[in-house]
């Protein structure tokens, strides 16, 4: 697994992909990502015909964001303008506390 970089959490509870993480994960516009909470790391995942119910699925806008939910930064307690270091493999992304 390999450090890519970090951001920070918006006002909005978005965090910005970036574009070449994006493009190494085959990642684009409206593609449907699922976010899987694991002790204090959220696992995402492109969605590949995969029932929608067995995580929170959110979508990548045209900036390359994506929302995360209320619950879940209250779950992991990240607040606005935390930190938040990008990890990845071939196919997902790891978010972690920086």
């Amino acid at each position: 697994m390999e450090r890519y970089s970090s951001r920070v959490i918006d006002e909005q509870g978005r965090l910005v992909l970036h574009g070449t993480l994006r493009k190494k994960l085959g990642l684009e516009t409206g593609d449907k990502i699922s976010l899987s909470v694991v002790d204090t790391i959220v696992i995402l995942q492109k969605v590949k015909n995969r029932p929608e119910s067995e995580s929170a699925v959110c979508e990548v806008d045209q900036l390359g964001m994506i929302s995360l939910s209320k619950e879940l930064r209250q779950t992991l307690n990240w607040k606005t303008k935390d930190e938040i270091a990008l990890y990845h493999t071939d196919n997902l992304i790891i978010l972690k506390s920086a």
